[in-house]
């Protein structure tokens, strides 16, 4: 299954989900069962779950997910020690891109996050499109060695249908 929201870049492109897998480190139940709602509505079939960061941190570690959605405020450990670890250079997760989805968001958080390696913030609580926002930007973005197969995929299938309907322009 696919899904046809618009990218944050403007061009319409339907990512495919099926391929994408997610983990979500959140505290809150219900936030994540929303933000699940919405990642499976989007068409993924893999999406793991939670509740601190602790047991996210051996989770990204036994599944490799291609990107993880964290709160910052959670029992245990926290989403900045959590974010530290996983992206901690020897990590084997030190790759994987991470959002942070936080209610509580302020400019010295804000600037600590970015600096740990995050590749997107958003504030809670949020809509699908801006989920889908920046899922895409990440996807479409990673062109090094180390993108996933997930990742590569969209990136091809987005190159032909540019080329496809740039051909098509021409004519």
């Amino acid at each position: 299954m696919e899904s046809a929201h618009a990218p944050a870049s403007g061009v319409s492109f339907p990512l495919d989900f099926s391929l994408i897998s997610f983990l979500i480190v959140d505290d809150q139940p219900f936030s994540r069962r929303l933000v699940r709602s919405i990642l499976l509505g989007f068409g993924s079939r893999e999406v793991y779950e939670s509740a601190n960061g602790t047991e996210g941190l051996e989770l990204a570690r036994t599944v490799q997910p291609n990107i993880i959605i964290t709160d910052l405020v959670m029992p245990v450990s926290d989403g900045l020690r959590f974010i530290s670890a996983v992206k901690s250079p020897e990590a084997p997760t030190s790759k994987i891109p991470v959002v942070v989805l936080s209610g509580y968001l302020t400019k010295t958080a804000a600037l600590a996050i970015t600096n740990s390696g995050v590749a997107e913030l958003l504030v809670k609580p949020v809509s699908p499109k801006a989920l889908y926002d920046h899922i895409s930007r990440i996807v479409l973005s990673k062109n090094d060695a180390t993108a996933p197969a997930s990742f590569v995929q969209n990136q091809r299938r987005r190159a032909e249908l540019l080329r496809k309907k740039s051909s098509v322009t021409l004519l």
